[in-house]
């Protein structure tokens, strides 16, 4: 476990995308938590910890002020909550079916592919499982050594910290990672070196810009202390071509998880009445697959030729 003495006090940043400092406030704080593990050392995260301002520049909805990036990316190394790995199956069969309902954008079986973020592996499982030769990148140890465990080639780290070959996957993805990174601008750059001329990038992300968003205010399930920035379809867009890539294909991401699951996480986001629905909800039912759309997105990306 990782210990904090003097932790830094959160300092005001510039857009993480486009560099401007002029914003205004979206969303104020009403919960005060200073510890970086509790902030980022579970993938649930904690609601109302952030100020959140938009970039009167680009749009972007990020978290202002906030936390220098080594405190961020310590917690993160941190992580090691063993309760995600539950849906494990569960994820792993989300992911199969997600690359079905895209296949025709992606390249051929037989690809090469980096899942950056992996956690503990499932989308590697279901890339393999489609044909793919998939690596995965993790910060967590913890979730590295899970990985590893099951027969999965991971490797500990990030793109910032550890250099693969130039043009060397056809696929890099990102699934549910790009909100969580300090500097998105320098990964995707980074990730425009690695990823061959013809090659795919995926980006999986929370979409703040949908109506359930949008109704949710700042109530918006995935506005949590882990995810350090919000994006829609127009910054998503924006950050791509800011970094050599071309958006031509957005899709819902529709995920399967049990109903007991995801009970769990309506008590832990505090959704009226959850508590007293799961004491009354037999386990049989607990166990049963739930499909589910919450504004999950993904984006498909390719390389702009000759440009950047």
């Amino acid at each position: 476990m990782v210990e904090y003495h003097d932790t830094p006090s959160k300092q005001p940043i510039p857009c993480p995308v486009c560099g401007s400092r002029y914003s205004k406030i979206k969303y104020m704080p009403w919960v005060d938590v200073q510890d970086p593990v509790k902030l980022y050392g579970a993938t649930s995260g904690i609601q109302g910890t952030q100020t959140l301002v938009v970039c009167y520049n680009c749009g972007l909805i990020y978290e202002n002020p906030r936390f220098p990036e080594e405190i961020i990316s310590q917690g993160y190394m941190a992580y090691n909550e063993t309760t995600h790995d539950s849906q494990h199956a569960m994820r792993v069969n989300s992911f199969y079916r997600g690359l079905q309902s895209i296949q025709k954008y992606l390249p051929p079986k037989g690809a090469k592919i980096l899942d950056v973020g992996t956690a503990g592996g499932g989308f590697l499982e279901a890339a393999q499982r489609f044909g793919y030769e998939a690596v995965g990148l993790e910060p967590s140890h913890f979730m590295v050594e899970q990985g590893r465990q099951n027969g999965l080639k991971i490797e500990q780290g990030s793109m910032d910290n550890h250099p693969f070959a130039p043009a060397s996957f056809d696929m890099v993805c990102l699934w549910d990672v790009l909100e969580h990174v300090p500097n998105p601008e320098a990964t995707l750059a980074a990730i425009r070196k690695i990823i061959k001329p013809h090659g795919v990038l995926l980006i999986n992300y929370p979409d703040i810009g949908t109506w359930m968003a949008k109704l949710a205010g700042r109530r918006f399930w995935w506005i949590l202390s882990v995810h350090l920035m919000h994006f829609d379809q127009r910054s998503i867009r924006n950050i791509c071509e800011r970094t050599g890539f071309e958006v031509f294909h957005f899709q819902r991401y529709w995920q399967t998880l049990e109903f007991g699951y995801l009970e769990v996480m309506a008590i832990h986001l505090k959704v009226p009445l959850s508590g007293h629905l799961k004491r009354f909800t037999p386990g049989a039912v607990q166990s049963i697959p739930v499909p589910y759309y919450a504004s999950q997105t993904t984006a498909l990306a390719r390389v702009v030729k000759g440009g950047w």
